[in-house]
């Protein structure tokens, strides 16, 4: 006769294989909902014009005004709140955000700020849409146990919504676990394998960013000088980007973000026209998380105009100032991608995909100075293995420096949550 103990954990069992399915279902589905919104909004930008100046600020307000009033679960990229996960014990100060109509608010919100144009990814929210599903169907946890729970979905749904289940497990380790057990992460690591095949089984076994072609991937050592610079120049950036998010919406002490939180509707109806004007003057460039603009660069389709990392970066700071959520991750690697384009038109030793890998690892590695997460992220969605020595060297020049400017937008994020 079978035990109770052994049903039990036979039926806890299903119920861990189904949640971890159902994230990977679910980061699928939120993938192909923003592509077509995106498809939507360039249509409809066209036919727009300059209206775009008024429909665009206008639907910044409408979203940030729901949020405010009805969702405000599904304020900011996600990533935060998952990371902070990792950096308390009292998780309870951040249950708001792993409740379960999350999963239908920080979807529609992601999905109606790409119809709009925004720069922002839905990865980010991914990852906490991820955490929230696997505690869906538990009752009466222990701090430990939630904690295990959301950040394995945490990292299942990063994975899944890049196809990188390496780049997964990387960030539960580099990220998520803090205090907690080896036994725990073999689990968590398990919950990632699941989430990732069912991905892959619905949309393919694709990169996320496509091939870069291994002919283009061959390198002379005079790259490694190459990355050094754009190391360099990427934490720069960061650091600019990273002041001007943190004064501009997390500071305690700045004017600009005392009346953002006075004026939330008038502070996001400019950032929604600034949002359109530099779409007009970029020719729409600007516009959405920057994917299709990086898989067509990385496969040699187009070449990026040299100011497009400053058009793309202006664009991802008014979509954060303006309070309409959304992520980094995908829009600092268009904004990578822009830097090594940019500084392969000043010094030319190889061709432009190179500079462009260079370029979106050593940012993403400045912005979140995780260099481990950023490097094998990058190798994975972009198949650039052969390429990794000059990888990690941008990778580790931008994360020093990075540290030594500043700490990175996600601590300032963290502390935000948790005080």
């Amino acid at each position: 006769m079978v035990s109770y103990l052994t049903i039990s954990r036979f039926k806890q069992l299903s119920l861990f294989i189904f949640l971890a399915a159902l994230i990977g279902v679910f980061a699928v589905f939120f993938a192909i909902s923003c592509s077509y919104a995106f498809k939507l909004f360039q249509i409809a930008n066209i036919k727009l014009g300059c209206y775009s100046l008024l429909i665009i600020p206008a639907g910044f307000v409408m979203i940030v005004y729901l949020i405010k009033n009805y969702f405000p679960e599904a304020e900011g990229s996600g990533m935060p709140q998952v990371i902070a996960l990792g950096h308390t014990e009292e998780i309870d100060k951040l249950s708001r955000f792993f409740v379960a109509r999350a999963i239908f608010s920080k979807y529609i919100f992601i999905v109606l700020g790409t119809c709009l144009g925004a720069s922002i990814g839905r990865e980010g929210s991914t990852v906490q849409i991820g955490a929230t599903i696997m505690t869906l169907g538990h009752k009466n946890l222990s701090r430990l146990q939630r904690k295990t729970l959301l950040t394995a979905g945490a990292a299942a749904g990063l994975a899944a919504a890049f196809n990188t289940p390496l780049g997964g497990i990387v960030f539960l380790f580099e990220e998520l676990a803090r205090g907690i057990t080896v036994r725990n992460n073999i689990f968590k690591i398990s919950i990632i394998a699941g989430s990732g095949i069912v991905a892959v089984l619905l949309a393919g076994n694709h990169s996320y960013f496509g091939t870069v072609g291994h002919s283009q991937l061959d390198y002379r050592w005079s790259i490694f000088p190459v990355a050094l610079v754009i190391g360099i120049f990427a934490a720069l950036n960061n650091f600019i980007f990273a002041r001007l998010v943190h004064y501009s919406t997390l500071s305690k002490t700045s004017m600009l973000n005392k009346f953002r939180i006075k004026h939330p509707y008038l502070i996001s109806l400019v950032a929604g026209f600034m949002i359109a004007l530099i779409g007009i003057l970029s020719s729409g460039l600007s516009f959405g998380n920057g994917y299709v603009e990086s898989t067509q660069s990385l496969a040699g389709l187009i070449k990026l105009p040299q100011v497009y990392y400053i058009y793309k970066m202006l664009a991802s700071y008014f979509s954060t100032l303006s309070g309409v959520p959304g992520g980094y991750f995908a829009t600092s690697l268009a904004i990578g991608n822009g830097i090594g384009s940019f500084v392969h038109s000043i010094i030319d030793v190889a061709n432009v995909q190179q500079y462009a890998l260079l370029g979106m690892v050593a940012f993403l590695a400045a912005l979140t100075q995780a260099p481990v997460t950023s490097l094998v992220m990058v190798l994975q969605i972009t198949y650039s293995q052969t390429f990794t020595l000059p990888l990690i060297v941008a990778c580790l020049v931008a994360t020093w420096l990075s540290m030594l400017l500043n700490r990175s937008i996600y601590d300032y994020q963290i502390e935000n949550y948790l005080s």
